[in-house]
């Protein structure tokens, strides 16, 4: 059986996975670490991360700020979708 293509929601819920995972492990911070940051227990953070679309804008604005999200990966997160190439250089150029 053929498999599905993902639906618009899972592959913007997984742009904001790979975005929290990626910086979570570049910058060692794991989700007891995010958790304090936001003031959570780690549960919450891994129900959470589960669930994007369950973040609060506050929430998102705090794990962006703990995990140094760059501007590229904010702006994927925002637009559900990752950038084009001219748009990233558009954004570098701008």
């Amino acid at each position: 059986m053929p498999k599905l293509k993902p639906t618009e929601q899972e592959e913007r819920a997984r742009i904001v996975r790979a975005c929290i995972a990626g910086n979570q492990e570049r910058y060692g911070i794991d989700d007891e670490g995010l958790a304090h940051y936001l003031g959570v227990v780690p549960g919450t953070v891994r129900n959470k991360k589960k669930k994007p679309e369950t973040f609060t804008l506050r929430e998102l604005q705090a794990v962006g700020k703990a995990l140094k999200f760059s501007p590229i990966q904010a702006a994927s997160i925002v637009l559900g979708r990752d950038l084009t190439k001219s748009e990233i250089k558009d954004f570098i150029i701008g």
